[in-house]
């Protein structure tokens, strides 16, 4: 009875991986709405991805070119496609990645409007994969330049990716800004259950007439050259020549000190011995005899004009010498103190 309970198990197993395999792999006959990627008007040569280059991990359509963000993938060719192979397979076992591929379209006209659509973008996990469009107006092929402008990111289930809207659509429009435009196509597999991969096709661009074409930029005006001036040489007036003045040394006063002559010795006056008078006998007077008082007559001295009279005193003698001396003492000191 367990034996063929897992019988049943097994076959039911072996039966629903054949109908998934049936469904991916059995073309769907595309809606009426949904847009093909080579309808008339389309300007990508290689729109349907008929022809590749290269071989995996690096195999894909002609006129396009990989990128590859983050993580590590295959780009290889495949058979899973509503609008007839082949397709284009972006895969990898385990890993995650954000990557994608894009083409460059000239001869546009700048200022109109261009629109990017695929019809085929679909995943064998499709919660696991986001995708969109990018156009960068300036011809540009750089995905993380600021030009580039980007339509809505669409993650979840839905293979074709170009239905009317409110239906999964990715469409992009911008007008173009040069001659040349850049179409990408834009992968975000953020996580993985395993053998992951999604399946690409039917990328084209379109003019889009729902958008009134930009007025053209206007052609800048190369500027006048102004006439040419003159330069106004200022003349810098005249200096008046400041006179120099030299500074005169000034005379340095250097005290001379004069040697004090030697004192000279005070001459010692020497005084002159005085003759000393030694008075012999008894001086004989010359002088007339005084009368004799008569007695009892009144009697008065003689007198002349010549003054008294009688001989001169010894102590009037002294005293005259002793002057002399003491003058001519007295006039030599005023002489030596003048000669200092």
């Amino acid at each position: 009875m367990q034996l063929l309970r897992q019988v049943v198990r097994v076959a039911s197993s072996v039966l629903a991986l054949f109908f998934v395999v049936v469904a991916l792999s059995t073309p769907a006959t595309p809606p009426a709405a949904a847009q093909h990627g080579c309808d008339p008007g389309n300007l990508i040569p290689n729109c349907n991805f008929d022809t590749f280059y290269g071989n995996p991990p690096r195999q894909v359509p002609e006129g396009w070119a990989p990128f590859v963000l983050s993580g590590d993938l295959t780009f290889m060719q495949d058979i899973d496609t509503v609008w007839g192979s082949p397709a284009l397979r972006m895969w990898s076992n385990g890993g995650t990645f954000v990557a994608g591929i894009y083409t460059q379209i000239g001869g546009l006209t700048p200022g109109n409007a261009y629109k990017a659509s695929i019809g085929w973008a679909a995943p064998n996990e499709p919660d696991s994969f986001g995708r969109r469009l990018g156009i960068d107006p300036t011809g540009g092929t750089d995905p993380n330049s600021p030009n580039v402008v980007w339509g809505p990111m669409h993650r979840g289930p839905g293979r074709i990716t170009n239905y009317p809207p409110p239906a999964p659509n990715i469409d992009v429009s911008a007008p173009a800004k040069s001659p040349t435009i850049t179409v990408f196509v834009y992968v975000d597999h953020n996580y993985s259950t395993g053998d992951n991969m999604i399946f690409l096709d039917a990328a084209g661009l379109y003019p889009d007439a729902t958008v009134p074409p930009a007025p053209p930029s206007p052609t800048a005006v190369p500027p006048t050259a102004p006439p040419a001036v003159k330069p106004v040489v200022r003349l810098a007036p005249a200096k008046t020549a400041i006179p120099t003045f030299t500074a005169v040394p000034t005379a340095t006063m250097t005290a001379t000190v004069t040697p004090t002559p030697a004192p000279t010795s005070t001459p010692t006056i020497t005084s002159t011995p005085t003759a000393t008078y030694t008075p012999s006998a008894t001086p004989t007077s010359t002088l007339p005899p005084r009368p004799k008082a008569t007695p009892g007559a009144a009697t008065a001295p003689a007198t002349t004009d010549a003054g008294p009279t009688g001989p001169a005193s010894p102590v009037m003698l002294f005293s005259g010498l002793g002057a002399l001396g003491c003058a001519g003492l007295l006039g030599i000191a005023l002489i030596v103190s003048r000669r200092r």
